[in-house]
């Protein structure tokens, strides 16, 4: 039988039972018969499963892996499952604004060429959609930025074409951003746009508090935000940026963009994080400040230990030479830090 899903609404989701009912209640009641919503279950202990018994709907697709069998296999699964001309990543805490689901759909039907991209949920009002050319154009733009994953959108034939779940379910390798790497290599096939308009929304507020996170604790390395997690993903993007089919200029570029990007993700998202009060109670820690000297071994830290990867894995100063261009971008950091 002919899929007639024009677009899939993908949810893993992980004892979040309330939160997960309303969020599906809402899409459901969309009434167009071109939609549909996964549902992938982590092994929730709680009602997750039962919550959703209420729903009598052909448009609902509920698995489950029957055990924990992690986040980022929840992640990567879950889209494995969505049968729809474009697949929609949603976590189970988000909102979504069903009035803009019509114009959503418009939108994939416009624009046949646009192979991935993501929805802007800080825009409070329509503004021109941002679409990328297929390549590097989308890969320098949309690539390696680690954004909340919220309102992510994928192609599903490109998505299929790159075997994204056996390929991006490493944690050792792509942490908790695994749409990362797919989103760089679905550049290569088409165009990536940004959607401006807040059709969907995560959690904010004292919602934050009350769902605490069950995937990350604040105080281990390996917490998305903590420097060691950003040096581990620097070095995985990389590895990655060298296995793609570009220029080695337009590698060495992305390569330099990416480590000054998480390098300042490791040193001022992190403080920005462990000085909130409501984000250290969600990844179960306890509010502290990072002061300068902290921010500044940090930086120095993270700098050596990255050229010391590269150089074992090089085995010449390619990368140091590249540095140089950017020295000022780094000396800059150090100032900026030296400022607060």
């Amino acid at each position: 039988m002919k899929n007639n899903f024009k677009l899939s609404f993908c949810i893993p989701t992980y004892n979040n039972a309330k939160s997960l009912h309303r969020l599906v209640s809402d899409i459901l009641s969309f009434d167009r018969l071109d939609i549909e919503v996964v549902v992938l279950d982590n092994g929730s202990s709680d009602d997750t499963l039962l919550a959703l018994k209420p729903f009598i709907d052909n448009r609902l697709n509920i698995y489950s892996n029957g055990v924990n069998k992690g986040a980022l296999f929840n992640m990567m699964n879950v889209l494995d499952k969505g049968i729809g001309d474009y697949l929609v990543y949603c976590t189970d805490h988000d909102h979504i604004n069903i009035n803009k689901i019509e114009d959503f759909l418009t939108f994939f039907q416009t624009n046949p060429g646009v192979s991935f991209g993501y929805c802007d949920y800080n825009q409070n009002k329509f503004k021109t959609h941002t679409i990328y050319d297929k390549g590097y154009d989308s890969l320098k733009n949309m690539a390696y930025k680690t954004r909340h994953p919220t309102g992510f959108f994928f192609k599903r034939e490109y998505l299929k074409a790159i075997d994204s779940v056996k390929r991006f379910s490493d944690y050792n390798f792509v942490d908790l951003f695994p749409l990362e790497f797919v989103f760089s290599e679905l550049s290569l096939l088409g165009k990536g746009a940004i959607y401006k308009d807040n059709i969907f929304s995560p959690e904010t507020g004292d919602r934050v508090v009350e769902h605490k996170s069950a995937t990350t604790k604040g105080y281990s390395k390996t917490a998305f935000f903590a420097p060691e997690c950003r040096l581990k993903l620097a070095l995985s993007f990389r590895k990655h940026i060298q296995s793609l089919a570009i220029s080695e200029v337009q590698k060495n570029e992305l390569i330099l963009d990416t480590f000054y990007r998480e390098l300042k993700f490791a040193v001022f998202n992190y403080k920005r994080v462990l000085g909130n009060e409501k984000l250290c109670i969600h990844y179960h820690m306890e509010k502290r400040n990072i002061g300068q000297f902290e921010q500044l071994a940090i930086v120095l830290r993270f700098y050596s230990s990255y050229c010391k990867k590269v150089k074992e894995e090089q085995n010449n100063f390619k990368f140091f030479f590249l540095v140089i261009f950017r020295l000022k971008s780094f000396l800059g950091l150090i100032y900026r830090i030296a400022l607060k």
